[in-house]
C-alpha cells in the first residue's frame, strides 16, 4: 500500500473520477462528436442543478462575455475551484489563462496527452457550454500546458458563435 496522506488520496480519487470521464468523452468523440457535446452540456447542467440545491448561483446574462464571467467568478470566489492568476487576450487563440490550484490539474494535464480538448471533464467548462449554448454560442479550446512544479495550468480558450465545440471525426 502506498504511503499517500489522506488529503492526496482525496485529490487522486476527484482527478480519477475527471479522467474517467474525460477519456470517455474523448473517445466518444471520436465516433460521434455530436453525442460527446450533447453529453458534455448535460454534465453541465447537471451540475448547475446539484450547485443551486446547495445553494450556489451565478447571474444570467446574455452577453456571452458577461456570462462567463459570472460563472468564472461562482467557481473561483465560491468554490475555490481554482486562481485565476492571469487572463489576456491573444492574436489568434483566444484568451490565454494561467490557473494555479486548480482543482483536477493532474487529470487535465493527462487528457492532453491524449485528446484535443482536455476539459471534457471540466466542470466549469460543462457550466459554462452549457450556458452559452442557450444564447448560440460555444466554448472553443484552443490547448493547454502544464507546470507541474509550479502548480500551473495554462489554457487557451475562446467563446465563438455557434454551438460545435468538438472537431468533426475526420480531424481526430
Amino acid at each position: 500500500m502506498s504511503f499517500i496522506d489522506k488529503e492526496n488520496r482525496r485529490e487522486i480519487l476527484y482527478n480519477a473520477v475527471l479522467y474517467a470521464i474525460g477519456a470517455v468523452l474523448g473517445d466518444l468523440a471520436s465516433r460521434n462528436y455530436e453525442l460527446a457535446e450533447s453529453l458534455h452540456k448535460e454534465f453541465g447542467r447537471y451540475i448547475k442543478e446539484y450547485l443551486e440545491k446547495k445553494g450556489l448561483k451565478y447571474r444570467l446574462s446574455n452577453d456571452p462575455q458577461e456570462l462567463v464571467g459570472n460563472i468564472l467568478k461562482l467557481f473561483i470566489d465560491d468554490l475555490r475551484f481554482a486562481k485565476l492568476e492571469k487572463i489576456e487576450d491573444t492574436r489568434d487563440r483566444g484568451k490565454h489563462g494561467v490557473w494555479k490550484e486548480l482543482l483536477g490539474r493532474e487529470a487535465y494535464e493527462e487528457l492532453a496527452k491524449k485528446y484535443p480538448d482536455p476539459f471534457l471533464s471540466c466542470p466549469l467548462n460543462a457550466v459554462i457550454r452549457y450556458e452559452l449554448d442557450k444564447l448560440g454560442y460555444t466554448l472553443i479550446v484552443h490547448g493547454c500546458r502544464t507546470d507541474p512544479s509550479r502548480d500551473i495550468l495554462e489554457s487557451w480558450e475562446e467563446v465563438v458563435k455557434g454551438t460545435r465545440f468538438l472537431a468533426p471525426k475526420e480531424r481526430f
